[in-house]
């Protein structure tokens, strides 16, 4: 039996959300995840959530993470004021997840540091809002996945996660393995070997999610699935030999045409799978 894929819709970014779900439907994509962004998905009340609950009830479309707001959120910010208010933008996030009856919102650890001081101490807030986060998450039985980030930010290195994990200590915590970030942080995996087995982590019980995209190894072009270096087979073969479960998100940069990109996604979820 395949993997199960979905897409982000990000893939779609300069429309409001709803204007993309007639294509996932006429291309049989059921899955997604929810990427919150100006003019495309920023739920302002109660009642916008229950619009856009009830839109995809009716389509039949599930989704399957919330992705945190990107712009202006810095939870690992080293000023008190910015990091408070970074951790609220989450948790609205995390109370409309439980609206929608999601159970997994996607979480980046952190900004970008600028020496290795202000690494420790952007671990440190990291760690600090991520608790608060778990705290007020786990009221709405919502799990928090962290994602490997850019090169230069909190958490791009598997041992930035492990520790903030170890730290934490929670269930609801865990890791969104994002493949194209991957391989910028480790352009020596282009030459085919993974070596995740060999990290400290337990991917069986910390992996909750994963974003399929590729690269070139020097950019973040959100490109599909082996139109980049990115070594798929040897990545298929590992989340299979975990057996992971869930969804794989593809997360590909908006198209003007949505409807000859989402063929070309269809395609490539098949050609995963044959790896597999």
């Amino acid at each position: 039996m395949g993997f199960d894929f979905g897409i982000s819709t990000m893939v779609y970014f300069q429309k409001p959300i709803e204007k993309i779900l007639p294509y996932l439907i006429k291309e049989g994509i059921r899955n997604i995840e929810i990427r919150p962004k100006e003019n495309h998905f920023q739920a302002q009340s109660i009642d916008d959530v229950f619009k856009i609950k009830r839109q995809l009830e009716k389509k039949g479309i599930l989704v399957k993470a919330i992705h945190m707001p990107i712009n202006g959120v810095d939870i690992s910010h080293p000023e008190e004021y910015e990091r408070t208010k970074s951790v609220r933008e989450v948790e609205k996030i995390v109370l409309m997840a439980s609206h929608l009856n999601v159970d997994l919102v996607v979480v980046h650890p952190g900004g970008k540091a600028k020496s290795c001081d202000d690494k420790r101490n952007r671990m440190n807030r990291s760690i600090e809002s991520l608790q608060e986060i778990i705290d007020f998450s786990q009221k709405w039985g919502i799990k928090i996945a962290l994602e490997n980030t850019l090169p230069g930010r909190i958490g791009d290195r598997w041992e930035d996660l492990q520790k903030i994990i170890e730290r934490i200590s929670s269930k609801s915590l865990g890791i969104c393995l994002d493949t194209g970030h991957l391989l910028l942080n480790y352009q020596e995996i282009s030459k085919g070997d993974l070596n995740l087995d060999k990290e400290g982590i337990n991917w069986q019980d910390n992996l909750f999610h994963i974003h399929i995209h590729d690269n070139d190894g020097r950019h973040d072009l959100h490109i599909l699935p082996q139109d980049g270096l990115f070594p798929w087979a040897s990545f298929m073969t590992f989340v299979r030999e975990i057996n992971y479960n869930k969804t794989l998100i593809i997360e590909v940069k908006e198209q003007n045409n949505l409807s000859d990109l989402l063929r070309q996604v269809n395609i490539a979820c098949s050609k995963l799978n044959n790896l597999a």
